[in-house]
């Protein structure tokens, strides 16, 4: 078998469904084959090096986008069949579909001011991998995500300022329900085969 004719998306999921198999259904997680993959999606170029030096011109960012001349950050989760169910809003058995997929986004570099404010001079994108396939992207506001981040930041030097105890400014979290934050995103990707599934439907249409 010619490895170098399959795309990063053919062998990552080859490597989940093995580790599937062998018991281990998060072989694939927190890896950084999926910015390539998201790349290929969106027409940008991936950057080579996992994180940008700070200082660069790249840094708080995972790729560029050629058509805009901006970087683009991105974010990316791995579901499984019980999240499957709500992304597509499967139907249950009284003919009610799940309730909306919530997206997140974690940013581990968001723990100073400086840090978010370079957050803030990129676009960002959300990936969500099913079986280690791209099922969909969303491009979040930057506004959004800066202010979120910002707000977050805030809550918790307050609430180390006034209890005196040891909190992490770390691993910051920016949540975008498709349903009700449907103004801070728009669909960038998405995989028409995985929504028509097991009866499922594309909350964006």
């Amino acid at each position: 078998m010619d490895l170098s004719k399959l795309t990063y998306e053919e062998l990552a999921h080859a490597l989940y469904m093995k580790g599937k198999a062998d018991g281990y259904p998060k072989v694939t997680d927190k890896t950084k084959w999926r910015e390539p993959v998201m790349a290929e999606k969106l027409g940008h170029v991936a950057h080579e090096k996992i994180s940008a030096g700070k200082g660069s011109d790249a840094y708080g960012s995972d790729a560029y986008d050629p058509r805009t001349g901006r970087m683009a950050e991105y974010k990316s989760s791995a579901i499984d069949d019980s999240k499957a169910r709500n992304l597509r809003q499967e139907l249950k058995r009284d003919g009610s579909r799940f309730a909306i997929y919530k997206a997140a986004g974690v940013y581990n570099g968001a723990y100073t001011h400086e840090a978010i404010d370079a957050y803030a001079g990129v676009d960002h994108y959300f990936g969500v991998f099913f079986e280690e396939v791209c099922v969909l992207i969303i491009k979040v506001d930057t506004e959004f995500v800066a202010n979120t981040l910002r707000n977050i930041l805030n809550e918790k030097e307050e609430l180390r300022r006034t209890t005196g105890r040891k909190i992490t400014t770390n691993c910051n979290t920016v949540n975008v329900h498709l349903t009700n934050d449907a103004e801070h995103y728009e669909i960038a990707y998405y995989n028409a085969e995985f929504f028509a599934a097991n009866n499922g439907i594309f909350f964006g249409e």
